[in-house]
C-alpha cells in the first residue's frame, strides 16, 4: 500500500507568513533542524520560540503518535510523544499522521529510519544542493503493511533499543565527567606532595 492511503503527509508551516514582527502572547517552541538528532530523537533544548501573529491551527503544532521528517538529508524521522507535542513544525519539515488502523506510527517511525527506506529516499531526493525530498515522493511509497501484532512487536523493540542507546550514551556522558573530576583531583593531589 501507499502512505497516502495510510496516512495524511503534509509540509510543515511556511514561517513568516504567521510570524510576528513584534512580541505577541502566541508563543510557540519551534522545531528546528537543529533540534532532530540523528538517532531519531528530538531536542527541546535546541528549540527557538516562534512568535505568531494569531494562534496557530493544530495542523501546524506537533501531537502525539506524529512522525515528523526531514526533508533535507540525512531526511530523519522523529516520534512525537508527549514531551513534545505542541511546537510548531516548519515547513523544512514534512508531518505525517497515520489515520488508518492499518498502521502504527511507532512502527513507521522505524520503518522511515530503516537503511533501506533512507536509500529510497536519497535515490529520489532532487539534485540541488541541498537535496531535499518532496512530500508527494513520500505519499508514493510503497510500504509493506504487516499485521498489527509484528508492527507493535518491531515498534516496541525498536523504541526499547532507542531507550537503552540513550541511557548509554546518558551513562558514558557522566563517567567521562567523573573521570575528569577525579584526574583532576589526582593531579592537584600529586603537585601539592611535590
Amino acid at each position: 500500500m501507499k502512505l497516502r492511503d495510510l496516512a495524511s503527509v503534509r509540509s510543515g508551516l511556511v514561517l513568516s507568513r504567521k510570524q510576528s514582527k513584534e512580541r505577541k502572547s502566541d508563543r510557540y517552541p519551534l522545531l528546528n533542524l537543529r533540534c532532530i538528532r540523528q538517532e531519531g530523537a528530538v531536542d527541546l533544548g535546541e528549540a527557538d520560540v516562534y512568535e505568531a501573529k494569531e494562534p496557530l491551527k493544530d495542523e501546524y503544532l506537533t501531537q502525539s503518535g506524529d512522525i515528523i521528517m526531514r526533508l533535507t538529508a540525512p531526511y530523519t524521522a522523529v516520534l512525537i510523544d508527549e514531551t513534545t507535542a505542541g511546537m510548531v513544525i516548519s515547513s523544512n519539515f514534512v508531518v505525517i499522521r497515520t489515520k488508518s488502523g492499518l498502521l502504527l506510527p511507532e512502527y513507521l517511525f522505524w520503518l522511515l529510519n530503516t537503511q533501506n527506506m533512507k536509500r529510497k529516499i536519497y535515490e529520489n531526493a532532487t539534485s540541488n544542493m541541498l537535496g531535499s525530498v518532496k512530500a508527494t515522493f513520500l505519499m508514493d511509497l510503497e510500504l509493506t503493511v504487516l499485521p498489527l501484532e509484528h508492527q507493535r512487536r518491531i515498534a516496541r523493540l525498536n523504541l526499547l533499543a532507542k531507550k537503552e542507546e540513550r541511557l548509554l550514551k546518558e551513562l558514558a556522558d557522566e563517567k567521562e565527567k567523573l573521570y575528569g573530576i577525579l584526574l583532576n583531583q589526582a593531579y592537584k593531589s600529586a603537585k601539592k606532595g611535590k
